[in-house]
């Protein structure tokens, strides 16, 4: 759907979110907070990132005037830092260390988001290339760790829920899923694993549940923003060894908002919206 051709100026934000084997294109209105467009591209074989994302942003419907922000977010593996103890000449180093992605860093730059709120200090990596793409038509771009906002909003959960259990998040990835905990509105745990089938993910949650000391009849596992087949498969299947298994839709996160009702926008990216616009 193209996105110009009206007669009064509308400022308009484009959000790409790049992950394993393509990318999405969304377009948003910034005065309305609603989706104006959505578009996948998934990789042909062979075919590099960089110069698909050169092909797209080409394209007039994501090269006008009108869009006047561009935000990209990145999924991928990423590592947290306390923020007292954040160093950004140590940034490579660390990173490289958790993650043990050593080497040759000339096609990749290890950036981070801070988080002020949870204290902490997100980094992840970014393909040269790729950025060096979105720069070109959007010099101002942003780019920010896909999970990064959301743990700020899941924060937010935790600071209105009126009860004193402990809490573990779930949320779904491309290959996987995430789990985050918080202690004392600092965050505790966060790591994400991929799954080959629904028992390897039921196995590794109820590890971690176990490993941080939840109690299975008074704490809570909450699902964020299920959807797919597999997710109601393990939501059924935890609820056989965790009483208290609830879901978040994004209509909970973000009450009241239109634009975190669109089917198609991910819970990920439009915490970074409502966070940012």
């Amino acid at each position: 759907m193209p996105v110009t051709g009206s007669k009064s100026y509308r400022p308009l934000c484009l959000s790409i979110r790049i992950y394993a084997g393509g990318f999405s294109f969304f377009v948003c209105d910034q005065q309305s907070n609603t989706l104006v467009c959505g578009e996948h591209f998934q990789l042909k074989d062979n075919e590099l990132l960089a110069d698909r994302l050169l092909l797209e942003l080409g394209r007039p419907d994501y090269s006008n005037r009108q869009i006047d922000l561009a935000y990209v977010l990145v999924c991928g593996p990423t590592t947290h830092v306390p923020l007292e103890e954040f160093r950004r000449d140590e940034a490579v180093a660390l990173y490289d260390f958790v993650l043990g992605r050593g080497g040759n860093t000339s096609d990749r730059r290890v950036a981070y988001t801070i988080l002020p709120q949870l204290e902490t200090v997100e980094l992840f990596t970014l393909p040269r290339d790729v950025e060096d793409v979105v720069l070109q038509y959007y010099p101002t771009a942003r780019f920010f760790a896909s999970r990064s906002m959301l743990m700020e909003r899941l924060l937010h959960v935790e600071e209105n829920a009126d009860d004193a259990c402990r809490r573990l998040y779930l949320c779904a990835e491309a290959d996987g899923y995430s789990l985050l905990a918080f202690d004392q509105m600092r965050l505790q745990f966060a790591n994400t694993f991929e799954i080959a089938s629904v028992a390897d993910a039921l196995y590794f949650v109820l590890n971690v549940f176990q490993t941080l000391g939840l109690d299975a009849e008074a704490d809570h596992l909450v699902f964020v923003a299920p959807s797919a087949e597999r997710d109601r498969q393990l939501q059924t299947q935890l609820a056989e060894y965790i009483l208290h298994v609830d879901s978040l839709t994004p209509a909970d996160l973000f009450p009241h908002v239109r634009l975190a009702a669109e089917p198609q926008m991910p819970v990920d990216l439009a915490a970074l919206l409502l966070n940012r616009l």
